[in-house]
């Protein structure tokens, strides 16, 4: 918003013109009249300034430092970015070759430790131990094998 101080257009000219004809000379030659107008306008101005003033910013505005902040952002990601990688390591289950990591056991999914393979063979890894779902780097573990009874 840009403010005009003392700058006057045609009509505020005109309109100061006709009341210096309305008023008597003493007032004129004394310039009571232009005081008056400009204390007018210099109190609006005020009045306009104040309105457009921010109160009580409170004190997060005043301690607001915007590389800060960038830094603090830069190491929580880098924060969660570590505690990825780490924990994505201990996620999986299996290896590549579908053996357990904890052991390196090559148990088959319905967990009999004798078993040689008793599913159909996977359409990824072609083996014959893994359940619904190839065991290549799974990130789940069969923990119980239920089988329901037909009485």
């Amino acid at each position: 918003m840009k403010l005009k101080n003392k700058t006057h257009n045609s009509a505020s000219y005109m309109a100061t013109c006709k009341l210096r004809a309305a008023v008597p000379e003493s007032c004129v030659q004394s310039h009571d009249c232009s005081i008056s107008s400009q204390d007018a306008q210099s109190q609006k101005l005020e009045k306009q300034l104040k309105c457009l003033a921010f109160q009580n910013p409170g004190p997060q505005v005043a301690d607001f430092n915007p590389e800060t902040r960038q830094q603090k952002k830069k190491a929580y990601m880098s924060q969660m970015k570590q505690n990825f990688l780490y924990d994505s390591k201990f996620v999986k289950k299996y290896d590549k070759h579908g053996r357990l990591l904890c052991n390196g056991i090559d148990l088959c999914d319905c967990l009999e430790m004798d078993c040689l393979g008793c599913f159909y063979p996977c359409p990824k890894c072609n083996s014959n131990k893994c359940g619904s779902e190839c065991r290549c780097n799974r990130k789940w573990v069969y923990d119980t094998i239920e089988t329901e009874a037909g009485d």
